[in-house]
C-alpha cells in the first residue's frame, strides 16, 4: 500500500468517525430535548398543583373562618358577586375583613397572571379560570379600592374588562346579570 492509498484510507476512516460523531451527537441532543420537555411538563404539573392547593386552602380557610365565612354567606345571599351593592350591607369591620380577604384574592390572581406571562400557566386554565374569575372579582376590587399588584396585571384586567364590554358584559353571568365593566384601578 502506498502513501497515497494510506492517506485516502485515513481520510475515509476520518470521515466515518466524523459521521459517527455527528450521529451520536444528534441522538444525544434529541434525548436531551425529550428530557427537557418532560421536565417542563413535570414542572407545569407541580406548579398547577401548587396553585390549586393554594386556592383551595384559601377558600377552605375562608369557609372555616368565623369572620370571613359568614360575610361571604351573607353577601352571596344578597346577590354578590353579581350585585356589587351587596357590599353596602357590611358593617365597617366586616368590610375591612372582607377587603383583606380580597387583597389576598387579588394577590393570588396577580401571581397566576405572572405565571401565565412566564409560560407556567397554560392557555386553557388562563381562559377557563383566570379570565372568568378576574372578570367577576375586578368590580369587587374596584369597589373596595384595592389597587395593589403589578402594572401588567392591572393592564390585563383592563383588557379583560374591555373585551367583556365589547361582548356585552363583565362575565358575571351566574345569575344572568350583565353589568357595565369597570377598571379595577382608578388612580
Amino acid at each position: 500500500m502506498t502513501i497515497m492509498e494510506l492517506g485516502a484510507l485515513g481520510e475515509l476512516l476520518g470521515s466515518i468517525a466524523v459521521l459517527a460523531t455527528l450521529v451520536y451527537l444528534s441522538v444525544q441532543v434529541r434525548q436531551n430535548t425529550r428530557a427537557m420537555e418532560e421536565n417542563k411538563r413535570l414542572a407545569l404539573a407541580q406548579t398547577y398543583k401548587t396553585r390549586a392547593d393554594a386556592l383551595q386552602l384559601m377558600l377552605v380557610q375562608a369557609a372555616d373562618s368565623e369572620y370571613i365565612g359568614p360575610i361571604i354567606t351573607r353577601l352571596t345571599s344578597a346577590g354578590y358577586p353579581d350585585d356589587i351593592s351587596a357590599l353596602d350591607q357590611l358593617s365597617v369591620e366586616e368590610r375591612g375583613r372582607f377587603r383583606q380577604w380580597q387583597i389576598a384574592q387579588q394577590t393570588h390572581w396577580d401571581n397566576m397572571y405572572f405565571q401565565y406571562e412566564q409560560g407556567f400557566l397554560d392557555e386553557t386554565y388562563y381562559q377557563d379560570a383566570f379570565v372568568t374569575r378576574v372578570r367577576r372579582l375586578a368590580p369587587t376590587w374596584e369597589a373596595l379600592n384595592i389597587t395593589g399588584g403589578r402594572r401588567s396585571f392591572h393592564a390585563e384586567i383592563d383588557r379583560i374588562l374591555s373585551d367583556a364590554r365589547l361582548s356585552g358584559g363583565t362575565g358575571n353571568a351566574a345569575a344572568g346579570a350583565v353589568e357595565p365593566a369597570r377598571s379595577c384601578h382608578s388612580q
